[in-house]
């Protein structure tokens, strides 16, 4: 499962709750499986729509990077922890649905992809975002494209490819209990892990925060030739929904990173990312 924590001590207990209840559940909210049960009726933006502010944890990303060497392969790896906050006005809800598959998988393993943009009446605006693709990997459904990695140097250069990450969006840790709509507890506990499933559902609500932790496949860049070069500064750069699929309060806030030293003789650790969920 994804890794859940929290920066302060005395919430570790509120956190092992929740890891306890993503490790146990099967039909929990924001899941998905079954059918659809509550579609929307508008497939337009209506007026005073409840929308929501993806921001990328700049926080998270400084203190949660760190250099690996991989004692299987011999490879450096730039791991870093990625976040996505909701910090606007509406829950950030996807929603995924297909007729049932009949034998063999599709491969690739994909669903439409819509996101739900709540009213004050309880009344819910759907329109398409993309599609949700079901990772092997990381053994459950994700929102692709909900953010894009970047490694880029001094003079903000690309060095590495474009990493464009799907997620599967959660309510993790608290970023903002003080916005209006704050639920005080998660309401969306993780993803569906079955592959064959008709309907998904999931989000991170108001003032939640979604985290896909450094250990995790996917969250680092091989920087093994740039480890074997004078040291150098280079810019970890995140950006939530560069495709500009979402529906958002705000698009200006959607980039952030940080600056690191890599080359000879910079320290590292030994280790590797785990596959898990």
């Amino acid at each position: 499962m994804k890794r859940r924590y929290r920066r302060a001590t005395p919430l570790f207990a509120a956190v092992l709750a929740v890891v306890a209840a993503l490790a146990g559940a099967t039909t929990a909210a924001g899941e998905g499986g079954g059918q659809n049960q509550f579609p929307c009726t508008s497939t337009t933006i209506r007026a005073g729509a409840l929308r929501p502010d993806l921001v990328p944890d700049q926080q998270l990303l400084a203190d949660e990077q760190a250099v690996w060497r991989d004692p299987q392969t011999g490879q450096f790896l730039l791991a870093f922890s990625a976040g996505i906050k909701n910090l606007g006005a509406g829950t950030m809800n996807a929603v995924g649905y297909r007729p049932a598959v009949a034998g063999d998988l599709p491969n690739p393993n994909t669903m439409p992809a819509y996101q739900r943009l709540f009213h004050a009446d309880g009344s819910c605006d759907e329109l398409p975002i993309g599609t949700l693709t079901y990772h092997e990997v990381h053994h459950h459904w994700h929102l692709d494209g909900m953010m894009t990695y970047q490694l880029l140097d001094a003079k903000r250069r690309l060095v590495k490819p474009n990493s464009k990450v799907a997620f599967c969006l959660a309510d993790v840790t608290t970023a903002d209990s003080t916005l209006p709509g704050f639920p005080t507890a998660p309401a969306y506990n993780g993803c569906d892990p079955n592959a064959r499933s008709t309907y998904v559902n999931m989000g991170t609500s108001v003032g939640w925060e979604d985290i896909y932790d450094k250990m995790l496949f996917g969250q680092n860049f091989d920087v093994t030739d740039l480890m074997n070069r004078p040291q150098a500064q280079y810019f970890i750069s995140q950006t939530v929904d560069a495709a500009g699929i979402v529906f958002e309060q705000n698009d200006a806030n959607n980039t952030t990173g940080v600056w690191v030293t890599l080359g000879i003789g910079v320290p590292y650790s030994t280790g590797g990312p785990r596959p898990g969920v």
